[in-house]
């Protein structure tokens, strides 16, 4: 049987398929400037993506009833592995050290405010769902549905919303830090548009933040007294170098210690957690450092809904 010949394309076609691949190629690398008012222009979109996304969900055995109410096996898993707890201590052992630190500080100035109001009670949670993912394979990042009509700011960090999907009114726990504490920091928003945002995840290879370093040990967390950098690898991992290899040899720092960000940052109420150290090996470069490598506190491949943290609200 013959084989049947494709009608090569006309000369028109040939354009018009080359001028689509220059302005995908453009608008990949086109400044914030250009690119953002494009968002706005597909917010009609979003419903439709949303529906579909949910949809998929539904197929896989993950729909919307079951993530608002975890699974008893989901359930027991997390009193298992104590997640939540274990999350909250790091957070209230970490703010515990800041306020000594902040109250040696203004006693010694006789600057203290007792009126002043810190931990949690400022800021407000809107909670969002996960949409879609990067375009990019070498970034991390998802789109979410929640933007700029919802309260939502370039640099407002985004939080899990893992542990406590099943909490809330019937724990009769109050919105804001009661709910954080047992979550884990997930990313910072990147980009906003009318009815949605993009988060850069944490483990995103333009992510560089400071973090503390601590461990569990019986029914408390002993934080290392110094902080450190984190650069994101991609793929739910990150690094923290120049780590002084003494450290790790006399057991300061060791493989199972937990990455906390930094509890001066004003975009957060808290320390939250954001991995745990998997792996250390000795930097090639200079063999008195090592180099720490970080995993990511969830999965990001199962990430579906979150909270972000605003901290002008009320």
């Amino acid at each position: 049987m013959p084989t049947r010949r494709r009608k090569p394309l006309s000369p028109s076609r040939k354009a018009l398929i080359a001028s689509l691949v220059l302005i995908s190629a453009a608008a990949l690398w086109a400044p914030r400037a250009v690119t953002a008012p494009l968002m706005n222009l597909v917010q009609w979109m979003v419903p439709a993506e949303d529906a579909v996304h949910l949809a998929m969900n539904a197929i896989d055995g993950a729909n919307d009833a079951a993530q608002d109410a975890l699974s008893a096996e989901e359930c027991q898993a997390l009193k298992n592995s104590n997640s939540a707890w274990a999350h909250q201590a790091a957070a209230l052992t970490a703010r515990i050290e800041e306020l000594e630190s902040q109250v040696r500080t203004l006693t010694a100035t006789r600057l203290w405010d007792a009126e002043g109001r810190r931990l949690g009670s400022r800021g407000r949670l809107i909670p969002a769902r996960v949409i879609g993912e990067d375009v990019l394979p070498w970034r991390s990042s998802r789109l979410l549905t929640a933007g700029t009509w919802q309260g939502v700011g370039d640099g407002a960090a985004v939080l899990s919303r893992t542990f406590t999907l099943d909490q809330g009114e019937h724990a009769a726990l109050r919105p804001g830090l009661a709910i954080l504490l047992g979550e884990a920091l997930v990313g910072t928003v990147e980009r906003t548009a009318t009815h949605t945002s993009r988060v850069k995840l944490v483990s995103d290879v333009t992510t560089q933040m400071k973090v503390r370093l601590g461990r569990y040990s019986q029914d408390r967390f002993d934080l290392v007294e110094r902080c450190f950098w984190l650069v994101g690898r991609g793929r739910g991992r990150m690094e923290i170098r120049d780590v002084d290899k003494r450290d790790v040899d006399s057991g300061v720092i060791a493989v199972g210690d937990v990455v906390l960000s930094d509890p001066q940052n004003e975009l957060l109420p808290a320390a939250l957690a954001i991995g745990r150290v998997v792996e250390i090996s000795v930097d090639r470069d200079n063999p008195v450092f090592a180099i720490l490598t970080i995993q990511s506190a969830l999965a990001e491949s199962n990430l579906r809904r979150v909270y972000v943290y605003d901290p002008r609200g009320e």
